[in-house]
């Protein structure tokens, strides 16, 4: 069809003003203009929203659940320090097995008890420290600290079998091991994942994957 210098579309196609290009076939659209003009003004007013929001969150530094950690962390080790001491005084006492391994038939049940107590808690804390510094460097924490920490019981369930000792005992303690680490682990990696959820106004929003 022509161009012709007058008419209601002079320069081009119906619908298009005089002298712009007809439009391509990928250009074509047959959404409403009103409502592209729309989408087009507020996604990127949405866009600068979330950028604002997403910014103040870090700069608050709302994404590392720090506090609910430590406070975890403290509650785990006291629980694993009373724990072992329980289960290794009721052990020696009422099974009169030589629990833990390491300590020996030679040792009287409360040392053995205190030692295996402390180093339940120390290890808790070791635990906790590492999960705050997954949180702080790692792009997956809860996996990392998973993975390590699996891998960490795995070792201390091994040991106590490895060592020259009563196999009732090494079986014992290596029980222990399996069952305090594992929960140990289990309870760290939950906090942290239940506390790094943090929300937008209307949906919602996670920085990172776990």
């Amino acid at each position: 069809m022509p161009d012709t210098p007058f008419g209601r579309y002079p320069g081009g196609l119906p619908g298009r003003h005089a002298g712009r290009p007809a439009p391509r076939p990928y250009e074509r659209s047959f959404r409403c203009p009103s409502a592209a003009r729309r989408r087009r003004v507020e996604a990127p007013a949405r866009r600068y929203q979330e950028f604002v929001a997403l910014h103040e969150e870090i700069s608050a530094g709302s994404g590392l659940p720090l506090r609910p950690l430590w406070w975890a962390g403290t509650a785990a080790a006291l629980a694993a320090g009373g724990t072992a001491f329980a289960a290794v005084m009721g052990l020696r006492g009422v099974f009169g097995l030589d629990v833990p391994v390491f300590a020996g038939g030679h040792t009287a049940a409360g040392p053995a008890a205190t030692s295996y107590a402390l180093i339940a808690v120390a290890g808790t804390i070791q635990a906790t420290a590492l999960m705050h510094l997954l949180l702080a460097t790692a792009a997956r924490p809860v996996r990392a600290f998973a993975w390590i920490g699996g891998f960490a019981v795995v070792l201390l369930t091994i040991l106590p079998l490895l060592l020259n000792g009563p196999l009732d005992a090494a079986v014992a303690t290596a029980c222990v091991n399996l069952v305090g680490g594992t929960s140990v682990v289990v309870l760290l990696a939950g906090v942290v994942a239940a506390s790094s959820r943090p929300f937008w106004p209307d949906r919602p929003f996670r920085r990172g994957r776990l």
